[in-house]
């Protein structure tokens, strides 16, 4: 470097804020320092780099703000950004199409974690090491170049400084060692872990990442064009501290524009490509099929498409355009994606004065599981809470509340209990009896409901629970999710079911619970709180039940015989 170049240099350095200025301000620090821009989304459903750089900040100070609270520097008055109890989303998850710039994305965040957060331990990993140093690293050592910032960018995929301050890209089907060996022991005061391609990224990598943020500031950035359902990546999603992304090709700025914005990134002539490709024209929307429309004009094969043109998407075209994992379970779900997806984006008319609201309550104390309440009201429905290890008069009055809170117009109120588990029956015993919400609610019923009792229709189903999932796919068909946690996908878009005989018929059986906490390493808490709160009164009424020796009434939600227990109960 010439004198001249360091004078420029130095003048350059001068003129811009310290790093330590940028701690909370990671886009300023990229445009400043790494001299490019991040875009910005158009849409909550096409998020782009913006929103992710304003999650990883909000993550940084919810940590610091956390920590200082619990070592006595503040006080509960002073908490701006995270309270008490609040699960901080300090994972990211990104699945993406290609070339949108998650890559650019993560080098960005990496550098502005080095510089800003010393002493910082960053560790980047990726399946192989070509993967490593071409992509990540590249895009790391391009940003650094010649800024006079500190460190040095080595061949080796590391920015050498200190001892206690480094960064490290490391491939994981060569790191040598064995199981989370390879990658365990790192504890520091602030660590970042960076997952790129995390769909190829060995499990031992997420089990060793899950110890080593135990402590200190950390951030888990994962980035894929997901393809599959089944990895650790998609299965992140359903984590309470994960950020999701979706960054789809179609929302981004240089597509949406028809022109280039971003250097080097997508452009609208690549989605067109992929259209004529990996999709077909059809005549009407599907919500399970995940039809979806342009916001522009396509030609293909020489055919002009008009905007709002309904294509149906083949796998190849969701995974590396929309950034959608394609689904294999179509045929042994009971509730789409694509219908869930559509219900979480759909606008509705809600009546300006809702008569009727239906509440789902599924209740448990102990171990990982968590209680939650559902409520659904006119053409909307939402979680309104979850309960962590609390007892039944804790679940009881935070239920009242809610329903006091209900517009005047709601005259017709039923709570639907999960009697599984023995604990329903004390939130039951107590809501029943409420003067305060009989009075309020001229047609106001509790009901104790097993997933394991008779159904409405047993030429169908198995038994009730798996009705409820059945009948809450059709409610999905027309109302709208209000801001879903992350878990509600997969509780009810991947619990399968199973075709079993009942005395000569085929009926479908839902997976039992067990066998989905065995899968997931959780409860489909969401899920079951959910159906309990959507699926129609009908089938949570009272009927005559046959049986060979005698008749008599009950309700159905009742416990089912023997004879109509199988294997797949677990």
């Amino acid at each position: 470097m010439t004198e001249r170049e360091r004078a420029e240099l130095k003048h350059l350095q001068e003129s811009k804020r310290s790093l330590s200025e940028y701690r909370y301000d990671a886009q300023a620090y990229i445009e400043d320092w790494l001299e490019w821009s991040p875009w910005s989304g158009s849409s909550a459903e096409f998020p782009g780099q913006v929103e992710v750089i304003e999650a990883y900040t909000h993550a940084l100070r919810q940590q610091h703000e956390r920590d200082d609270f619990e070592a006595g520097r503040v006080d509960l008055a002073d908490l701006k950004y995270w309270k008490p109890g609040e699960v901080i989303q300090n994972r990211i998850r990104i699945a993406a199409g290609h070339t949108v710039g998650k890559t650019k994305l993560a080098s960005g965040l990496v550098n502005h974690f080095f510089d800003c957060f010393p002493p910082a331990i960053i560790y980047t990993y990726a399946p192989s090491w070509d993967q490593i140093k071409d992509l990540l690293w590249k895009e790391i050592g391009t940003d650094r170049e010649g800024k006079g910032l500190p460190g040095r960018v080595l061949e080796t995929c590391e920015i050498k400084y200190r001892k206690n301050h480094f960064a490290k890209g490391r491939a994981t089907n060569n790191a040598g060692g064995t199981g989370t060996e390879r990658v365990q022991g790192q504890h520091g005061k602030y660590l970042m872990f960076v997952l790129d391609e995390a769909e190829g990224v060995a499990d031992f990598v997420f089990q060793a990442i899950d110890s080593m943020t135990s402590g200190g500031i950390s951030i888990v950035i994962m980035l894929a064009n997901p393809k599959t359902r089944l990895s650790l990546f998609h299965k992140a999603k359903d984590r309470s501290d994960t950020k999701s992304f979706r960054i789809s090709c179609v929302g981004h700025v240089n597509v949406l524009a028809g022109r280039e914005i971003v250097p080097g990134a997508v452009k609208r002539d690549y989605v067109r490509q992929m259209v004529e490709l990996h999709t077909e024209v059809v005549d009407q929307h599907n919500e399970d099929e995940q039809t979806f429309t342009l916001p522009f004009d396509v030609t293909v094969k020489g055919k002009l498409l008009p905007e709002g043109t309904i294509f149906r998407p083949f796998p190849e075209f969701l995974w590396r355009v929309l950034g959608i994992p394609p689904t294999n379970m179509a045929d042994d779900t009971l509730i789409s994606v694509g219908r869930y997806e559509a219900a979480k984006k759909r606008a509705v008319n809600q009546p300006a004065e809702c008569t009727s609201a239906r509440m789902g309550v599924d209740v448990s104390r102990w171990g990982k599981d968590a209680g939650t309440l559902y409520i659904r009201m006119g053409m909307q429905a939402w979680r309104a809470a979850q309960f962590w290890k609390k007892d039944t008069n804790v679940y009881a009055r935070e239920i009242k509340r809610h329903a006091l809170e209900l517009p005047a117009s709601v005259q017709s109120l039923h709570i639907r209990v999960d009697g599984g588990g023995g604990f329903g029956g004390g939130v039951i015993d107590k809501l029943k009896v409420d003067d305060d919400l009989i009075v309020r609610f001229p047609d106001f019923k509790v009901l104790e409901v097993h997933n394991n009792g008779t159904p409405y229709d047993r030429a169908a189903y198995h038994d009730l629970g798996t009705e409820m999932y059945a009948e809450a796919s059709e409610t999905l068909r027309g109302i709208r999710l209000i801001d879903p946690p992350e878990s509600l996908e997969a509780d009810l878009c991947e619990r399968v079911f199973a075709w079993v005989n009942v005395k000569g018929i085929e009926v479908k059986q839902l997976e039992a619970k067990k066998l989905f906490k065995k899968r997931k390493t959780r409860s489909p808490d969401d899920g079951d709180g959910f159906v309990l709160a959507a699926a129609p009164d009908h089938i949570f009424g009272m009927r005559e039940l046959q049986t060979d020796d005698e008749t008599f009434e009950g309700f159905w939600g009742g416990e089912i015989s023997q004879e109509q227990s199988s294997f797949w109960d677990g």
